[in-house]
């Protein structure tokens, strides 16, 4: 019977359950403010509703000084109005930036782009945000490097690029850290991390640099094995 109770909660199908919140913390920076990280929320037709509530739900109870998505906004134009709805509900409670996914690029990035900025957020990739006088958000890591203390990075897709050059933290996703895992290792995710060397939760370089890999919000294919779909609420 533990094993069957086991397996039961190890598997998610459907997407159905409350999003994890999952919390972390970046002491070297010290601004004294806190971010909600969340990605991956591949939106389609009417959300789901419990989805883009679930999201708000957490935003008014954590109270962020910043919301950034990372991401594969929508899974298809259908979830165009579910965007514009959510960053509209999300942007009252705090400045919101956002950046395209894969799958916002299948989609098209203008109408995506359009219900964003509609809905009152920022389209990072356009230009650094000034987040503080002291700190600059950008949408790439090409961007020029502004006249700042603290650079924060906000990049779908995870790599060294983002690792090698100026950026305090850099907030990634695209991964879910790969639906399924089967054991933890030094702070990677397995089997994903042996296809792709980012697949984990968090890495911290030697010269001070921050990388966070949210595991998602949803997926395209709603099926996953000890793999929860989370928010990250993160104090830098």
């Amino acid at each position: 019977m533990k094993l069957l109770h086991s397996l039961r909660n190890a598997i998610e199908v459907g997407a159905r359950r409350p999003l994890l919140v999952r919390r972390e913390r970046v002491a070297n920076i010290g601004m004294r403010k806190r971010v909600l990280f969340a990605s991956d929320l591949h939106l389609r037709l009417h959300g789901p509703h419990h989805i883009v509530d679930g999201l708000v739900e957490i935003a008014e109870r954590e109270r962020p000084d910043m919301v950034l998505l990372g991401g594969d906004l929508v899974d298809s134009r259908s979830g165009i109005d579910a965007l514009h709805s959510l960053v509209r509900k999300l942007s009252s409670v705090a400045p919101l930036g956002a950046v395209a996914g894969n799958h916002d690029r299948w989609v098209g990035v203008g109408p995506v782009r359009a219900a964003l900025l509609a809905g009152g957020g920022r389209w990072l990739e356009d230009a650094p945000w000034f987040l503080t006088d002291d700190c600059a958000v950008y949408g790439s890591s090409d961007q020029p490097v502004q006249d700042a203390r603290h650079h924060l990075l906000c990049t779908h897709h995870p790599g060294r690029s983002a690792m090698g050059r100026h950026f305090d933290v850099t907030f990634s996703g695209h991964l879910h850290g790969g639906q399924f895992v089967f054991y933890q290792r030094h702070g990677k995710l397995y089997p994903g991390a042996f296809l792709y060397r980012w697949n984990g939760l968090r890495f911290d370089q030697q010269d001070g640099q921050t990388l966070l890999i949210s595991r998602g919000v949803q997926d395209t294919l709603p099926l996953r094995w000890n793999c929860p779909r989370e928010v990250l609420i993160v104090d830098i």
